[in-house]
């Protein structure tokens, strides 16, 4: 039997509004740390996209 062929998973583009004083505390987090607003953003969400994900009927 041939070995299933992982395939990328499609993504979509999400926005929010956020406060201007909020967008700048994130801005000036992900510079401290080095990285993209959205890398923080992804981090900062994948512990409760991982909960929602478990609890998905299988």
């Amino acid at each position: 039997m041939p070995q299933s062929v992982k395939r990328p998973q499609l993504r979509k583009q999400i926005s929010i509004f956020v406060p201007l004083s909020d967008w700048k505390a994130i801005r000036h987090e992900a510079a401290r740390k080095r990285i993209p607003m959205t890398e923080l953003c992804r981090r900062w969400m994948k512990p409760e996209m991982n909960r929602l994900h478990d609890e998905e009927p299988q």
